[in-house]
């Protein structure tokens, strides 16, 4: 009979976490049996802002989620995204000299590669060791080439690390709560991990995430992250547009967008915004077609920073075959996603491009990599006082 685990899972965001709770069987299968969505005004753009009422509504929340499922917990896996976080790709090699290729051969290359990158940045810490592709005497290889002669061996390779502070921080934050943490993860990873699932033909494609203070471009190849870099921007520039050039506050601004929709643009320049949403403002008469070009003119400088003028993406533009654009919030995709999808092609006309709901699907990921692994991570895991690789080969070569 398979004994039935329980894992506990935090999702760090502007202003609340969100918590899922996993059960798993000793087959690896899983499913979210609980959440909750906690707003924490001691979070801030996902870092800690004020430590005493963060760790206050922790403990409320991990309360919460006690008393309905009658059991507690002593561990956390969190997941984050934070500006701070750093994608770092290169490709090492190791001379094989005619021998055939064996684990401790990867294993070598692995840890060379984690030892360069631990001493040009630091103050980092590794999250995650993805293996993008394999050369075997120059050649690519999709697959790891065991037992096959070579002269040459390589491994192209992305650590995604985080300051070791910010760590630190969080891992005291939950402490503080009697909460150990497991494990941190990459948020537009994970993102990825659950994405590749609902489409198994996807190889290169481009990953766009719009939070509310965030954005994200992460590129991948092969089903492997190659880059990523994370923007401090979001939805919420466009809100704030809205307060500083239509005189409204933030909640009117908010409360606007989610009652107009702009997926069709208005061709009555008389149609003005209702009355009644100017609760606190004075009222004014604002066009419909005023408020879409200011959104579109940020919308535009976003994406001319994420994607469309971003000099780091030249290469992978030429490789790529979709673009998936996630929103975390949902009244945004529905209402003001097509401003975004609109501008995206008239810069990518031949790229298959797809709009979606963050949902659960990060934290869907963060599970699917605790409780089966991905292939494309070479690194599980780093412990203290333990082997850097002594989880690594039992996954990898099964």
């Amino acid at each position: 009979m398979n004994k039935i685990k329980k894992k506990l899972f935090a999702e760090i965001k502007n202003n609340e976490i969100k918590y899922g709770v996993f059960n798993s069987s000793e087959d690896s299968n899983y499913n979210l049996i609980h959440s909750l969505n906690s707003k924490n005004d001691g979070i801030k753009y996902g870092h800690i802002s004020d430590f005493n009422i963060a760790s206050k509504t922790i403990g409320e929340d991990l309360n919460k989620v006690e008393k309905k499922l009658h059991c507690t917990f002593d561990k956390i896996n969190i997941i984050i995204n934070q500006r701070e976080m750093l994608s770092t790709s290169i490709t090492s090699f190791k001379n094989l000299n005619g021998a055939k290729v064996e684990k401790r051969d990867l294993e070598y290359i692995l840890n060379e590669g984690k030892i360069l990158i631990s001493n040009e940045n630091y103050k980092n810490k590794i999250l995650h060791i993805l293996n993008a592709s394999y050369y075997l005497d120059k050649k690519k290889k999709d697959k790891i080439p065991l037992n096959i002669f070579a002269d040459h061996l390589g491994i192209s390779m992305t650590f995604i690390s985080l300051p070791k502070n910010n760590i630190k921080n969080f891992k005291n934050l939950f402490e503080n709560n009697d909460l150990k943490v497991d494990r941190i993860f990459c948020r537009p990873l994970t993102t990825c991990i659950k994405l590749t699932n609902y489409n198994n033909n996807l190889k290169n494609f481009f990953l766009i995430n719009i939070d509310d203070e965030l954005s994200t471009i992460s590129y991948y190849d092969n089903f492997s992250l190659i880059f990523f870099k994370t923007f401090p921007f979001g939805t919420n520039s466009i809100y704030r547009d809205l307060t500083q050039l239509c005189s409204i506050t933030f909640d009117e601004a908010k409360l606007i967008l989610q009652e107009y929709n702009f997926k069709i643009k208005n061709k009555q320049k008389t149609d003005y915004i209702d009355r009644k949403f100017f609760s606190k403002s004075q009222f004014t008469k604002i066009s419909l077609s005023h408020l879409r070009e200011i959104i579109e003119a940020r919308v535009c400088e976003m994406l001319n920073y994420i994607y469309i003028k971003n000099p780091n993406l030249t290469y992978f533009k030429e490789r790529q075959s979709h673009i998936f654009l996630a929103f975390e919030n949902k009244i945004f995709q529905k209402n003001l996603g097509n401003v975004f999808e609109e501008l995206i092609k008239s810069y990518s006309e031949n790229v298959i491009l797809k709009s979606l709901i963050l949902d659960d699907v990060s934290m869907l990921g963060a599970a699917e990599l605790t409780f089966k692994g991905w292939h494309a991570e070479a690194l599980p895991y780093v412990e203290e006082k333990k082997s850097i690789f002594s989880q690594l080969f039992s996954r990898i070569f099964q």
